[in-house]
């Protein structure tokens, strides 16, 4: 891409639904959820939540891709191929390869079964990645997700050593970490059994 045609704060999501939903017995993203009233599906409206701050949506699949682009219902998106039975960290860096190579000034980097999170703590999170490499939402005395990265750490998460995943990016030196605290109980809605999904409630 040519520099003139280079967005300088271009902003990807990427979401990340390539595991196998082992705990949840079936795949977790494909099942019916409500976002403001209206039916649709967990996939779908955590992408909508992202979709809406972003210029674009990176969507990692693996052993239900099909299944999971079909509950996109047409959504326009980058579908990024993973290993089922890789980590969600080498699913995380294939995504953010694609939205580097896509000119990403900023990450969105949000797990597919969390789809309670609204789009005002998304943009709050934006709000603060203005003077920040990597942003997180917390809620009492635990972090949650989506987290916002810079293109400066997601460059250096693809090659370094993260021995805790993602959470380890928080340790490497020379980058400006930052908690948001916010009161937004969707950023530990973490729908791994069907019991997490009874038991959710989708935001109004």
């Amino acid at each position: 891409m040519s520099d003139a045609a280079r967005t300088p704060d271009r902003t990807i999501a990427v979401l990340l639904a390539g595991g196998r939903s082992r705990r949840m017995g079936r795949c977790k993203q494909t099942l019916p959820w409500s976002r403001g009233g209206r039916a649709t599906t967990v996939i779908a409206a955590a992408y909508d939540t992202v979709a809406s701050v972003a210029d674009e949506v990176v969507v990692t699949v693996g052993h239900h891709a099909t299944g999971i682009i079909a509950a996109l219902e047409g959504r326009t998106t980058t579908v990024v191929e993973v290993d089922p039975d890789g980590s969600m960290l080498d699913s995380a860096r294939a995504g953010i390869r694609t939205a580097l190579a896509a000119d990403a000034a900023r990450i969105v980097l949000h797990l597919s079964d969390h789809p309670a999170v609204t789009t005002t703590t998304v943009r709050h999170l934006l709000d603060a990645a203005e003077d920040a490499d990597y942003v997180h939402p917390r809620l009492g005395d635990r972090g949650g997700h989506p987290v916002i990265l810079s293109n400066a750490i997601a460059s250096c998460i693809l090659e370094a050593p993260l021995p805790d995943g993602l959470r380890s990016a928080r340790d490497l030196p020379g980058f400006r970490i930052r908690a948001v605290d916010l009161d937004d109980p969707g950023v530990q809605v973490d729908l791994d059994t069907l019991e997490d999904w009874r038991g959710a409630t989708p935001p109004k």
